[in-house]
């Protein structure tokens, strides 16, 4: 009896195990990653709270933290070439060496005219061994991470296939940022069918499942969509049904999109949201980011203003003369000055 609650008790950590590591599964295509820089990502990118460095010429990173409400840049990445040029800062605030990260990069989609694309990055931190995905997206000199990739149908499923543009969503936006550690990633992604007249909003969650190139039906009542039933984004696989069924189940169909997008020229890009970065003109190598570092770091932030007001006394000096005249510690000071 003993034996077989031990061997169920292992039996049971197994299959936990198991589970816990099929969700650590990666999912991407190692061979579809490069380390040259897109040509739209080379440059110096800034943020509300940091400055990146997307480079070719053999450091192809850098991160720079804007600390304190932005009045300190902490160079929190870089590559070892780049302390030998400029030296770092030595604080409590700094580590007291930076992380260097490796990135490489893949090419989700680009425009015919190079001027709008989405990357996915490959990203390797010193301190994990596996590597970690960031979907992206740059439209009009901003990178989003919140974007959508445009897939046309190319045939009609039923003889009621509406006749007007149809076209599905399919929802990239997996990574909360650009980060220096491991970002957020979601476990569900909203994707869209759109037929000219309604939307069909499809939610995707995690899967352990193996990837394929099965497809799943969204049918609303009169029309049949057929759209790829898993996703693969941020080196994880996402579904949108249960185990082997075909069959979108819940659907809803509104009459336009919950956000307003922003579109490349050809329309292959549908990002959302408020921009993550804007690119910063410039060199576009190591010299303008750490440049811009020491410029800012040269600033000096004016006095903090008091929390409470601070005010010049009032003396009233009617009634302390009123009160003096009747102090008789007072008397013999002014009987010297009447007789004086």
């Amino acid at each position: 009896m003993i034996f077989s609650v031990k061997k169920f008790f292992f039996l049971l950590l197994f299959v936990l195990s198991a589970g816990s590591f099929a969700f650590c599964r990666d999912y991407s295509h190692s061979e579809d990653y490069f380390e040259d820089v897109p040509a739209l990502l080379q440059g110096v990118w800034q943020g509300s709270d940091r400055l990146l460095l997307f480079s070719g010429d053999g450091s192809p990173f850098a991160c720079v933290l804007r600390v304190f409400y932005g009045w300190y840049d902490d160079r929190a990445a870089e590559g070892e070439g780049f302390a030998q040029i400029l030296s770092r800062d030595r604080n409590n605030t700094a580590a007291p060496r930076p992380e260097n990260i490796s990135i490489k990069f893949k090419t989700l989609v680009e425009n015919s005219a190079k001027t709008s694309g989405a990357y996915e990055l490959k990203i390797k931190y010193p301190a994990l061994k596996d590597f970690v995905y960031i979907p992206l997206a740059v439209v009009e000199g901003k990178i989003y991470l919140n974007f959508l990739i445009r897939e046309d149908f190319e045939e009609e499923t039923e003889e009621n296939f509406p006749k007007t543009e149809t076209f599905f969503l399919k929802d990239f936006s997996a990574a909360s940022g650009i980060t220096i550690s491991p970002p957020v990633v979601k476990k569900e992604l909203l994707s869209y069918v759109a037929d000219g007249q309604n939307v069909y909003p499809v939610r995707y969650w995690l899967s352990e499942m193996e990837e394929n190139d099965s497809r799943a039906e969204l049918y609303d009542g009169e029309i049949t969509f057929s759209i790829p039933k898993f996703l693969q984004a941020a080196g994880n696989l996402y579904t949108c049904t249960t185990g082997l069924a075909s069959k979108i189940r819940n659907v809803k169909k509104t009459d336009a999109f919950p956000v307003d997008f922003v579109t490349d020229e050809e329309k292959k890009i549908y990002a959302f949201g408020k921009e993550y970065l804007v690119y910063v003109p410039g060199s576009g190598n190591y010299e303008q980011i750490l440049n811009a570092a020491q410029k800012n770091n040269q600033r000096r932030h004016p006095p903090s203003k008091p929390p409470f007001p601070v005010t010049e006394p009032k003396f009233r000096w009617k009634e302390i003369s009123d009160i003096e005249l009747y102090d008789v510690r007072t008397w013999n000071r002014r009987n010297l000055d009447i007789h004086k």
